[in-house]
């Protein structure tokens, strides 16, 4: 792979964190301004089909380098997963409207700062990635391990708010409602253990 090639797919990657970045202040505005949702869904919607173009056009150019398949296909992977979570933010937003959420409970903001707090950490690692030297592989690690603790932290979120919903008295529309947004921002959160474990193989194979 050459430096300008090298350059380019890390360049895509960090695009992608942006769209994500975007998504994350619209998310976050839906917090604060949840009778705007449908609206503020939309702009989701159209930030992630930005992020789908920006997937299509790195996965061709991927195709035009010389590289071996297993090289490529961990490449691909590593985007294919970041663009993932576009769409999970995406499904997130309509989940908000499909269910119509009209109340914002602690809860809800608590994850969503959590998913904001990740894609913060997601681009430190991708920049970590491209930075990457032999003898900086402690601090490597610790930046994926980092960037990790973001599910681990959510689940333990997850199971109180759902301990919550089912040991408490709840209308059923509302556990129905809850539950739905919490299971849709859990999804996120393995896409990030999926896209942490995609930097820390993809390095460990380079030495």
């Amino acid at each position: 792979m050459t430096i300008e090639e090298k350059n380019y797919l890390f360049d895509q990657a960090l695009a992608l964190s942006g769209i994500l970045e975007q998504e994350s202040v619209e998310l976050l505005g839906m917090m604060e301004n949840i009778d705007d949702r449908v609206a503020i869904s939309k702009a989701i919607s159209k930030l992630e089909a930005e992020g789908d173009d920006i997937f299509h056009a790195t996965t061709a150019e991927l195709q035009k380098m010389e590289l071996d398949e297993e090289t490529r296909l961990k490449i691909f992977h590593m985007i294919r997963h970041i663009e993932d979570v576009t769409d999970m933010i995406d499904e997130l937003s309509k989940t908000i409207v499909r269910y119509n959420t009209r109340t914002v409970t602690n809860g809800f903001k608590a994850s969503v700062n959590s998913i904001n707090g990740a894609i913060k950490k997601l681009v430190v690692l991708i920049n970590a990635m491209r930075e990457y030297e032999p003898e900086m592989k402690e601090h490597f690690t610790k930046t994926v391990n980092s960037f990790d603790a973001f599910k681990v932290d959510y689940e333990k979120m997850y199971d109180v708010l759902i301990f919550d919903l089912f040991s408490k008295p709840h209308d059923v529309v509302d556990i129905i409602r809850c539950k739905a947004v919490y299971d849709a921002i859990r999804d996120i959160f393995e896409a990030f253990e999926v896209s942490a474990d995609d930097a820390y193989k993809f390095i460990v194979s380079r030495g």
